[in-house]
């Protein structure tokens, strides 16, 4: 039983030195055109989650050749795109307090002591 934390530390370790193993191998300069997994890596997300929301911004590849082949300027299109990160407080900033009702009065009630207890404000 004492040699399971050392086995899990060491698993742990593998699975990074495996992280940065796919980083190195992944050299996105000059090429203009993505495999799936370079884009993903060029987007800065998992394989799966790029998957799941290409479509939502507008990525559609082309296929070449057997491949999904994505516009590395398309990416960087749909990046800048996207729009800037809006911080949690701006979009829980509460309405005027004659227009919620009682309910969402309450509701951002607890999501203001919440965060106070969580040390956001």
């Amino acid at each position: 039983m004492d040699e399971l934390p050392a086995e899990l530390l060491l698993e742990q370790e593998i699975a990074l030195l495996r992280q940065q193993l796919t980083a190195l191998r992944i050299d996105l300069s000059g090429k203009d055109w993505l495999t799936v997994d370079e884009a993903a890596h060029y987007c800065g997300v998992s394989v799966s989650q790029f998957n799941s929301k290409a479509g939502e911004c507008g990525l559609s590849p082309r296929q070449f050749m057997g491949k999904k082949l994505y516009e590395k300027s398309e990416l960087y299109r749909a990046i800048h795109d996207s729009g800037s990160w809006k911080s949690r407080s701006a979009v829980t900033s509460a309405p005027s307090a004659g227009t919620t009702s009682p309910q969402v009065a309450e509701a951002l009630a607890r999501l203001r002591r919440h965060e106070q207890r969580q040390g956001k404000r």
